[in-house]
């Protein structure tokens, strides 16, 4: 092996494929022998070789990465294994050699011990899955043979970048010198390598120098071709520099983002994204709390949503849209220019999870939230609801802040359906008012356990929509809503353990009241449109079948008769709240606008139910569901004079 450039190979698989790179995303994929000249209909290819580096100085450690682009401004291929916790340009792994496995040997995860790479075998109809990051063995499949391959041009230009500058251990000082002093492409290959074996105090320590050491931004700027993360950087610092200013223009998370979603939720790509992050958690926030969200076709809910929570104390809202056809974005844009919210153009592609790319922006990207020490991370459809001993949710959370805690976890409380009796213009009544029982948590099965999150926005590195998501070398207190630790060790049956479901169910000083049913018309509405988790897809009327059915009726058979108390005791202020906003013109205008779209869609919906028949496609027993609804389809949504 040559110390000063490596040694490349090729990984050969036990089942005869190889590791190879997919070209869209990043991927490590395992691809059999034939699909390796797949292309795309351009003409491009689909997949491009992974190379593994081996040093003899570091001989118990493999490399693994992809040709770096010789073309100016090109970006290194970030690459990313299901299953594990970390991205990159290089991702390093300790190389395990046995007696028994000759010319073969493991990757084990240099950050958890007995982690090991495995592929699968291909299904009959496709030579292509994934590598695997989460093995708890080393037998024949987590085994790669080391196919030799001479490096030249970029190849060699990596080796030695690698051989010169990779250091186990390495300090801010040391950094900085290197940053400073180094020539070359493949800076962002070297800082991706150095990452794993840094401490965490030591990125802290360095973090810190970015705010004010110009040379060192300018040098970073300037040296890593990666300009998604210099920019981040360049952001925050700017941001922080001006002092906090709030976002009067129009903000845009475009489809760029979309790399926040790829591989692992909560896997950083490389020393930038972790280098970002530790500079976010510098930002000592001057306010207390906001709320972050993602909208989806919510209009008509919107005023009411951010009225109530106003009055119990919510000081900003961080919006993403989310392919909306309600017009919603218009009211959206209003209540940004009045200084209401933060309003965040999420564009979304077929395919896209619009609410992991817009949690990803919100909170590795965007700086205005690190001025707030909680971020509730709320659906529009859920309302935080507080005890009456607490006039204000900053009342709960000095509370909750005798103890350490970067996330408490909130259960739901399910909010049941009713019959809109006097037909549409019932939906313009407060949802919180129209609706008012609460769900026996029999009748939602394990859903009652399930939580959101309020969290410090400078903790976390992505969130998933039930829970946040922090880097495992950071220490990170998640608590109940009592105050107890949140360790999610009983999942319901079949499930394993996921801290999107508590333990027990808190729900005396607060809890979510999630209006998930509303009414029958609002249900058809809900299911017109996929889950913000869920990559956008089209519509279908095949979506209203027996499955649309049950989950409605198995809340509607419900015989509780538990009101929501701790919410209708604050009707008459959300109501004052309510009306304060409306009185603005251009906020009455744009719920106008929303309630005729809603009324014109909605229709376009109920007209297709009827004309494809949709009763005759639910089991007999369920088809009263559809009863109400000529009932509740009556009249116009009534608007703003």
């Amino acid at each position: 092996m040559k110390a000063d450039r490596g040694s490349f190979f090729y990984l050969e698989t036990a089942h005869g494929g190889w590791l190879a790179v997919r070209q869209a995303d990043g991927a490590v994929c395992h691809v059999r022998c034939d699909e390796m000249v797949s292309r795309a209909e351009d003409g491009t290819s689909l997949y491009r070789p992974l190379l593994c580096v081996v040093f003899p100085q570091w001989p118990d450690y493999a490399f693994l990465t992809a040709e770096p682009p010789m073309e100016e401004g090109t970006m290194p291929s970030v690459l990313w294994v299901d299953q594990f916790l970390y991205k990159g340009t290089v991702i390093p792994f300790r190389r395990i050699k046995t007696v028994e496995s000759g010319e073969y040997a493991g990757l084990e995860s240099v950050f958890v011990q007995e982690r090991f790479c495995t592929t699968h075998a291909w299904s009959y109809t496709k030579g292509v899955n994934h590598l695997l990051g989460d093995c708890v063995q080393m037998k024949g499949w987590e085994q790669f043979r080391f196919c030799p391959v001479e490096p030249e041009g970029s190849l060699l230009e990596l080796g030695r970048a690698l051989a010169g500058h990779f250091r186990q251990t390495l300090r801010p000082d040391a950094l900085r010198t290197l940053i400073l002093t180094y020539e070359g492409p493949c800076l962002q290959h070297v800082l991706d390598a150095v990452f794993p074996f840094m401490r965490a105090a030591d990125m802290r320590a360095f973090a810190a120098l970015l705010f004010k050491d110009e040379a060192l931004l300018g040098a970073l700027g300037q040296k890593v071709k990666e300009g998604f993360w210099v920019e981040a950087i360049k952001a925050l610092v700017a941001w922080d520099d001006e002092g906090r200013p709030a976002s009067r223009a129009s903000l845009v998370c475009d489809e760029g983002n979309i790399r926040l979603t790829y591989g692992v939720v909560g896997a950083p790509e490389g020393f930038l994204q972790m280098l970002v992050h530790y500079m976010r958690r510098h930002i000592q926030p001057r306010k207390k709390v906001c709320l972050l969200s993602t909208v989806r076709n919510e209009g008509i809910y919107l005023l009411e949503w951010i009225a109530y929570h106003r009055n119990i104390g919510v000081e900003h809202f961080f919006i993403y849209s989310n392919d909306n056809d309600d017009q919603s974005d218009a009211l959206l844009k209003a209540l940004h220019n009045e200084g209401i919210i933060t309003y965040i153009d999420n564009k979304v592609s077929l395919g896209d999870s619009a609410q992991l790319k817009a949690y990803g922006h919100a909170l590795n990207i965007l700086p205005d939230i690190l001025d707030y020490e909680w971020s509730f991370i709320l659906d529009g459809d859920e309302f935080i609801t507080l005890s009456p001993m607490f006039d204000r949710v900053q009342d709960y959370l000095k509370g909750m802040e005798r103890w350490d805690a970067d996330a408490i976890a909130l259960n739901w409380q399910f909010i049941s359906s009713e019959v809109n009796q006097n037909g549409f213009s019932d939906l313009t009544i407060p949802l919180t008012q129209r609706n008012r029982v609460i769900v026996s948590h029999g009748r939602v099965g394990e859903g009652w356990r399930l939580v959101k999150t309020v969290c410090r926005p400078h903790s976390v590195l992505q969130s998933r929509p039930h829970n946040p998501l922090a880097w495992h070398g950071d220490s990170f207190t998640y608590r109940l809503a009592n105050g107890g630790l949140h360790e999610y060790r009983n999942p319901p049956p079949g499930i394993g353990r996921d801290p999107a479901f508590s333990d027990h169910g808190y729900f005396d000083k607060i809890y979510v009241s999630h209006y998930y049913f509303k009414s029958i018309v609002e249900w058809v509405w809900k299911y017109a449109r996929n889950s913000g988790l869920d990559g956008a897809i089209s519509f279908g009327v095949e979506r209203y079948a027996d499955y649309w059915a049950n989950s409605y009726i198995t809340q509607l058979e419900d015989t509780s008769t538990a009101v929501n108390e701790n919410i209708l005791l604050r009707e008459h202020a959300t109501r004052n709240e309510l009306e304060r906003l409306r009185r603005v013109p251009a906020l009455r205008d744009a719920e106008n606008i929303v309630r005729y779209a809603w009324e014109e869609r909605l229709n376009y919906l109920l007209d297709m139910i009827e004309e494809a028949d949709v009763a005759s496609r639910l089991r007999e027993e369920w088809r009263y569901i559809l009863d109400t609804i000529p009932m509740e389809r009556a009249g116009s949504l009534t608007l703003h004079s």
